[in-house]
């Protein structure tokens, strides 16, 4: 953080919006069809320098603090990795920034990028000949779309006073750059003073939020890797809510058949298979997580863990083994999750081996295969940062890492690759439940922390609810306990 001594600048008014508060001007229902700007990179390495004469800086969270952002959202045909700097001048003095981290970009697939600078505000209130310098490093011939980029002050009225900033620095590198606010209708090259130029690129959707108003872009041909907008029917796909899988097309009179082509429309809307939330990724984590979650009781919290942990702890009863870290550690006389870590070569995977190394204490165990879909947590573990085991969440390795990946990946845990590309329960385990479900309903269920009701919900209810949408069309396990004992358990509510 650049930092005078001297604070003097007076801060603006502030309008405190309410965390329910909908846009009056989208519904989140709404989309535009746009073209991606392309550059033919003609050399391995490119760099894109944007300059602005001057931005008026405004001051957040009531702390003297103005943010300086940069962000956009790039398809690469090949992988490539991002490098970005931030310069400008400020009560005579030159500041310059390097991101902390470079980013990588997989192949053919729309990710997301941006860095934020903070300025304490002295006496002056603005900053002058502001320069961004984004490096793209990869291969002679690769091709590079862009879309909604833009650099400016972060601005958003509801950051001015207190309310936002907790949630504003809680995983912020996951919210990047939708969480800037910034506007995503400007072309690539509205700042740009360097020389390359752009052809009409790939077509790309923008969808409304029914909150901010932003069209921000979803990946509508990948929609498992998400951009700026939660899925919506990510377990029960297809989606059949209209309002979140059909997304009227505004600018549909301007545009011609190729600019259509692959999508599904219907009644001039553009469908989506999982469907999307209303509100951005932004809108939701700052107006309605933020707002609802201080209403949530430490009980409901150590619910969700309870879940969570029960799911585990019915897999290795299953599976009739203990927690890995105990095996692990009567096994070896070593620490499982210090194993794992030095297994990964001390660095989060995704973030890539040319990383910084991450501190034993800083890494998240991730099951590789998910835990929500019966998989253990064994020696064939993966090793995150907090941010990206946050994103992954309960993805399979094929709907979160590219091919390059897997097959790294496959190399480190051992897993076969034709594993890692699969997406279905683990059925070895799902046979075990069948073959138990009366243990299951009678015995395993009817523990006291599980048989508690709380909001009028019993955590068994919950249990069993997640089995449900993972096996789905494989078994009925309520009806297979009928058949064994001739009547419905008691452990869960029949409707």
């Amino acid at each position: 953080m650049a930092q005078k001594d001297l604070r003097t600048y007076r801060r603006r008014g502030v309008t405190r919006e309410s965390g329910y508060h909908t846009c009056d001007n989208t519904t989140g229902g709404e989309c535009l069809i746009t073209r991606a700007e392309r550059y033919v990179c003609d050399e391995d390495s490119v760099t894109f320098v944007f300059k602005r004469s001057s931005i008026d800086m405004v001051e957040l969270f009531e702390r003297g603090i103005s943010i300086i952002a940069f962000g956009g959202y790039i398809f690469s045909e090949k992988k490539a990795t991002v490098l970005l700097e931030m310069q400008y001048s400020y009560e005579g003095q030159r500041y310059i920034f390097s991101h902390n981290r470079e980013k990588t970009i997989e192949a053919g697939n729309w990710s997301n990028i941006g860095m934020h600078i903070e300025q304490i505000i002295n006496m002056d209130s603005q900053i002058f000949d502001v320069i961004i310098n984004m490096t793209i490093i990869g291969q002679r011939g690769n091709i590079l779309d862009f879309v909604s980029f833009d650099f400016d002050v972060v601005s958003k009225e509801e950051f001015k006073n207190t309310s936002c900033e907790k949630s504003f620095y809680q995983k912020t590198d996951l919210h990047i750059p939708y969480l800037y606010y910034l506007r995503t209708d400007l072309p690539v090259d509205f700042y740009l003073i360097s020389q390359q130029k752009f052809i009409k690129g790939k077509q790309i959707v923008l969808k409304s939020c029914n909150r901010c108003g932003r069209y921000l872009p979803i990946n509508i041909y990948d929609e498992l890797k998400t951009l700026s907008f939660s899925l919506h029917c990510k377990k029960r796909a297809p989606c059949v809510h209209s309002t979140f899988r059909a997304y009227k097309i505004e600018n549909i009179a301007r545009l011609n058949s190729d600019d259509l082509f692959g999508l599904k429309i219907e009644d001039d809307k553009v469908v989506s298979y999982y469907g999307h939330q209303l509100e951005c990724k932004a809108c939701k984590k700052f107006f309605v997580n933020a707002p609802l979650n201080p209403q949530r009781n430490p009980q409901q919290f150590k619910e969700d863990g309870l879940r969570r942990r029960a799911i585990e702890v019915l897999v290795n009863s299953l599976l009739e083994r203990n927690l890995i870290h105990f095996e692990f550690e009567h096994r070896t006389k070593k620490e499982f999750s210090q194993f794992i870590w030095e297994k990964f070569d001390r660095r989060c995977f995704k973030c890539g081996p040319d990383s910084e190394p991450i501190a034993l204490e800083d890494m998240a165990l991730d099951h590789t295969m998910p835990l929500a879909y019966l998989y253990r947590l064994d020696e064939t573990a993966t090793c995150l940062c907090s941010s990206h085991n946050s994103q992954k969440s309960d993805h399979f390795p094929v709907d979160y890492y590219s091919e390059e990946e897997l097959v790294r990946l496959s190399s480190i845990t051992g897993l076969p690759l034709e594993q890692l590309c699969k997406k279905e329960v683990n059925q070895q385990v799902l046979d075990l439940l069948i073959k138990n479900v009366v243990w299951f309903y009678d015995e395993f269920l009817m523990t006291p922390d599980y048989q508690k009701v709380r909001d009028g919900i019993r955590t068994a209810d919950k249990i069993n609810d997640s089995l449900k949408r993972i096996i789905a069309g494989k078994v009925d396990l309520v009806e297979q306990y009928r058949k064994e004992k001739g009547r419905y358990p008691q452990s869960v509510t029949i409707k």
